[in-house]
């Protein structure tokens, strides 16, 4: 006859290895062969050891190199900025190119433009230019990258602004020649010049949003005083801390003679480059975080109230009332603190709150403390009263005595009348 286990019977067989189970059957650590010391765990079991869900973290040195590397290769890719800017085409070239095959002349370049907000003036120097072959000078061609353009051929005076002596005098007799070579020997000097104009600053106050525009006439006569028509008049388009942008337009104007000849008029628009202007608002911008920085410091030092966090807050405030002009000079090309619209907005505003988030944890410090010893006397005082007060004689004679009671013959009675119960000898030092 069968035996029939039932399922609860056998489920007691099926039991979780308890930890003496566990550390009965431990295998013993055995030395080495030859050796009496036990071996030590092998590098791949550490390496499997440290492993994060079947994933090896990196080191701490791994990290590190990469940074370098990555910063190295950030900067050496900024750098590559600076290759290859000399070999760009030269700015004016398509527009003499243009001026020599479709309408050859006279062109005035405006290679410089010298942009002064604080005195304020505008200051362009421009060169004198002849494109086409009747207009340029032998053996001078290739000025500014064109080969169709150079020193004009003819002698030129400049008027500008409808002045009566001409601003510039032109000879092409005075220019040299090399000895070996034959070419012309372009002196600025003896082709380039100068001209001032006042500028009208009334939005300067709108830094570094502020824009300007100035508006000039130029004329040029030859040797016999009769007027030549200047083809093409433009200046260059972007400066250290200016964007201009120029517009040529054809008039005619009458001399103090009463002659009326030919001019040309250019209208330029001055502004600040983009980038001047986002580094500019950035630098603006954490002015203000830092401004609202020392105001959150005054709250949380408020909240605390701990006086050992106070100089730390102390410190961080001086720190940005420190900064904050340093910023505002790092601006590109910033004015100086005459009122314009970034420091009635900015500058002075942060500040002010700067300097009254210092003032207010000053404040809280001397409350405190003044709390602190107003706390400390009122103590030394209720302390004096309490001891000037009259005690009772029970009282003080207990004060004098001491308030310890020997329970001692209580313990010896004890053990006498109940043999068989252990009393301990000291309770809490009686």
């Amino acid at each position: 006859m069968s035996t029939r286990h039932s399922f609860l019977s056998t489920t007691g067989l099926i039991r979780a290895p308890s930890n003496a189970t566990l550390s009965s059957t431990t295998l013993p650590r055995h030395a080495k062969s030859g050796s009496t010391k036990p071996g030590k765990p092998s590098h791949t079991k550490n390496v499997l050891n440290r492993t994060k869900a079947g994933i090896l973290p990196l080191g701490s040195r791994f990290i590190v190199g990469m940074a370098i590397a990555f910063s190295l290769f950030f900067i050496f890719s900024l750098s590559c900025a600076f290759i290859g800017t000399e070999e760009d085409e030269p700015p004016f070239k398509d527009l003499l190119d243009s001026v020599a095959a479709n309408d050859p002349g006279i062109v005035l370049i405006g290679d410089s433009v010298d942009v002064d907000v604080d005195e304020p003036a505008v200051t362009v120097r421009w060169s004198i230019i002849g494109c086409g072959p009747a207009f340029v000078l032998s053996d001078s061609e290739g000025t500014h990258g064109s080969s169709s353009c150079g020193l004009p051929s003819m002698a030129l005076n400049v008027y500008v602004d409808s002045g009566d002596s001409p601003e510039a005098t032109y000879d092409p007799s005075q220019f040299p020649t090399a000895n070996k070579t034959g070419q012309r020997i372009s002196i600025q000097n003896l082709c380039q010049f100068d001209s001032d104009h006042v500028l009208d600053v009334h939005q300067a106050r709108l830094y570094p949003f502020d824009t300007y525009q100035l508006k000039s006439t130029l004329r040029i006569t030859n040797s016999n005083e009769d007027p030549v028509l200047i083809k093409a008049m433009t200046t260059q388009k972007l400066t250290s801390s200016f964007a201009i942008t120029s517009t040529s337009v054809d008039s005619y104007m009458n001399s103090s003679d009463d002659i009326t000849g030919p001019s040309s008029d250019i209208i330029l628009g001055i502004q600040r480059p983009p980038e001047a202007r986002t580094f500019a608002l950035l630098l603006f911008c954490v002015s203000w975080m830092l401004a609202h920085a020392t105001m959150i410091s005054v709250v949380l030092a408020s909240m605390q109230g701990d006086m050992e966090r106070f100089p730390q807050y102390i410190i961080f405030v001086l720190v940005v009332l420190l900064a904050i002009p340093q910023l505002r000079k790092a601006m590109p090309d910033a004015p100086g603190f005459d009122g314009v619209l970034l420091d009635s907005i900015g500058f002075f505003p942060q500040m002010i709150c700067t300097a009254l988030s210092g003032l207010l944890l000053f404040i809280c410090i001397a409350h405190k403390v003044l709390r602190e010893v107003h706390t400390r006397e009122e103590e030394a005082e209720e302390k004096v009263r309490l001891e000037a007060l009259p005690q009772p004689k029970g009282l003080e004679r207990l004060r004098r005595q001491g308030s310890s009671v020997d329970f001692r013959h209580a313990r010896r009675w004890s053990k006498a009348a109940f043999p068989g119960v252990h009393v301990q000898d000291e309770v809490d030092g009686f």
